[in-house]
Formats: structure tokens, C-alpha cells, sequence
């Protein structure tokens, strides 16, 4: 009776941890397919301008998102933590904002190229400023054949993406489309070194949150005089209404959601899952977008387009694979790519009360 009941205990203490996995795998792909919702919403209120303005117009949606994003993780940075804030030790810490100013190119590139295209080159940029990284600190061997496979299959499964959608008949503005996607893959790498940023200032403020919540301000103050110029030099106002207020309040709060959930996920299902989830969510996602055209663009989804999936993700997993198997709630690697989003650079503690050389052991994203 005794071995029954231990037996009966370990089949249910087994089954509750295999439900909550099952639970962090999905909040995972949630959070990952929000990044696709998102951008639609973005791209959806970029329409409401006129055909002329709307390059112009992304440069303020975009503006708008951060502050709205920022401003709602205000409470959590102000209320909700009892870490010290204190001076930051490294000036180039609080420009991490600036780093963040060529996403705007996202938007006006995924109403012309598709979400995936644009995800995949914003991909390439983080993996490719990875790459330069962890070169520079030698924590990237060249011995390390896995990794630099997986760059490169990362690499080939964009270019393929890239060069079958530009010879098809579809395609609009080739020209537009490329010079847009080099844009966006400049502020995949601008993620990348906002990640080196956020880290660096998370240590001296105390929390992610506010780090990003400060990143956003900076972003903001130097976004105005760029504003100014548009509006007043250019004659390009911003295109704005009220009615769009459900739109805008997702783009907010899936900023909020994004950066709270990334300090939590790595914790529960290790740096390297929570980024793979995260990716598949997003690209799964980005496919069913494109395939029913919600932007505006329909991009049939056949073969060709299935391969450039399964480059990427197995590229990126190998990159991200550090040859040694990682537990939950241990700290990410130095080395490691899923760190390069800023919110994955410095994670939270399970208990703030432990303090701050706790939370914050972890080394800058942009160091690796």
C-alpha cells in the first residue's frame, strides 16, 4: 500500500510539472506570435496615411509604440521593485535607446515585403552582431563547427527567402524592398547593442524594467527634433485617430507583455528553449499571416518557403547550442545569442529580495 501511494504521488508530482512545462511552452509560442500581431497592427494603422506619407507616418507610429510600451512598464518598474537605483558606471549604458531608432523601417517593410521577411532579416542582423561579438571576446571558437554552420544555414535560408520573393511576379518595388530590409536588418544589429546597453544599465538601476523603461525615454527625447523635421520641414504630419485607440493600446501593451514575460520564461524553460519557442511562434505565426494576406500582401506559402523555415530554425538552434545541456533558472551563457533581445540581457530574480548581485550576475547580451 505504502509503494502504491509513493508510487501514485510520483505519477502526479510528474504529471503537474509536465502540465506546467506544457503551460511555459505555450506562453512561450503566445509571446512569440504577439511580435506578428504587433507588427500587423502597426502596419494597419501606417495604412490610414496617405500613400506619400507613409515612410513619414512609420517614423511616428513607431515613436508612439516605445512610449506606450515604456510608459506601462513604469508601474512595475517603480512600484513593484525594491532594488537600489543608483548612477550609471558606464556612460554609453543610457544611449541604448538611440540603438533602437531604425525600427521604424519595419513597418513600411512589411507592408511591401511580408511580416516573415522582415522578422527573418531583423534575425540576421541580431545573429550576425552576435557573431561579430563573440569573435571579438573568443568565446566563438572557429573549432566550433555547429555554431558556424548554423550562422551560415541562418544566412542561406534568408537569402533564398529573399531572392525567390523578389523574382516573383508579385513582388512591387524590388529596389524600395531591398534598400527597406537592409534598414531592418540594420536595426536587428541596433537590437543586438541595445542589448549590451540595457544590460550594463540594468546592473546600475536594478531591474530590467527600468532600464527598458529608460531606453524608451531616451529613445523618445531623441526621436523629437527627427519629429520636428518631418512635421514642419518635411510637411509630413502625423496621420493619427482616436478610433484606432484599441490598436494602439495592443502595440503597448504587447510591449509591457514581451519584456515581462522574456525575465520570467528563461527561468522556467532554460535561455536557449525560451528563444527557440519564442522564434517558432513568431515565424509559424508571421507564415499564416502572409499566406492570408492580413497586411495587405499575400505570400502563398509552398516549398521553397517551408525550407528557408527549416534553415533558420536549425541554423538558429545550433548557433544558439552551446554543446552543454541547460537547466531552467540557471544563468544564461556569455555566449549565448538568445540573450540578444534586450529584455533576455539582464533577467529578473525569481525573489527580488535576493538583491541585485543576484539578479544581475549575468553578463552584457552585447559583450557576447
Amino acid at each position: 500500500f505504502c509503494c502504491s501511494r509513493c508510487c501514485f504521488m510520483v505519477m502526479a508530482s510528474s504529471r503537474v510539472g509536465a502540465l506546467r512545462y506544457v503551460a511555459c511552452l505555450s506562453w512561450a509560442l503566445v509571446v512569440g506570435m504577439s511580435v506578428t500581431v504587433q507588427m500587423c497592427c502597426t502596419v494597419a494603422l501606417n495604412g490610414k496615411a496617405p500613400k506619400g506619407s507613409q515612410p513619414y507616418n512609420a517614423f511616428y507610429i513607431s515613436n508612439i509604440s516605445v512610449v506606450l510600451g515604456g510608459l506601462m512598464l513604469v508601474p512595475q518598474s517603480v512600484c513593484c521593485s525594491k532594488e537600489p537605483c543608483k548612477k550609471p558606471a558606464k556612460w554609453w549604458s543610457v544611449f541604448g535607446g538611440l540603438c533602437s531608432l531604425p525600427a521604424f523601417a519595419s513597418i513600411p517593410a512589411g507592408q511591401l515585403c511580408g511580416i516573415q521577411r522582415v522578422l527573418l532579416a531583423q534575425l540576421l542582423g541580431m545573429l550576425s552582431t552576435a557573431f561579430v561579438f563573440d569573435l571579438r571576446r573568443g568565446s566563438l571558437k572557429l573549432k566550433e563547427i555547429w555554431r558556424l554552420g548554423g550562422f551560415g544555414l541562418v544566412a542561406l535560408g534568408v537569402t533564398i527567402e529573399n531572392l525567390s520573393s523578389s523574382s516573383s511576379p508579385g513582388e512591387r518595388n524590388p529596389v524600395l524592398a531591398t534598400v527597406l530590409l537592409a534598414v531592418v536588418f540594420l536595426s536587428g544589429c541596433g537590437f543586438a547593442l541595445q542589448a549590451k546597453c540595457t544590460s550594463r544599465l540594468a546592473r546600475d538601476v536594478g531591474t530590467t524594467f527600468r532600464a527598458t523603461a529608460f531606453n524608451a525615454l531616451v529613445n523618445c527625447l531623441a526621436s523629437l527634433p527627427i519629429d520636428a523635421v518631418i512635421c514642419w520641414g518635411l510637411g509630413k504630419p502625423a496621420v493619427l485617430s482616436w478610433v484606432d485607440w484599441p490598436l494602439w493600446l495592443f502595440v503597448g501593451f504587447q510591449s509591457a507583455f514581451y519584456t515581462g514575460s522574456l525575465a520570467q520564461l528563461p527561468q522556467l524553460l532554460g535561455y536557449t528553449a525560451s528563444y527557440l519557442i519564442l522564434l517558432v511562434g513568431k515565424l509559424a505565426s508571421s507564415t499564416a499571416t502572409d499566406a492570408y494576406g492580413v497586411t495587405g500582401l499575400t505570400v502563398p506559402l509552398d516549398w521553397l518557403r517551408c525550407l528557408c523555415l527549416a534553415l533558420v530554425l536549425a541554423g538558429t538552434a545550433l548557433f544558439s547550442w552551446s554543446g552543454k545541456s541547460q537547466r531552467p533558472g540557471e544563468a544564461a551563457r556569455e555566449d549565448s545569442c538568445c540573450s540578444l533581445h534586450p529584455s533576455f540581457a539582464a533577467p529578473e530574480p525569481i525573489n527580488e529580495c535576493d538583491g541585485q548581485r543576484s539578479a544581475l550576475r549575468v553578463e552584457g547580451a552585447g559583450q557576447s
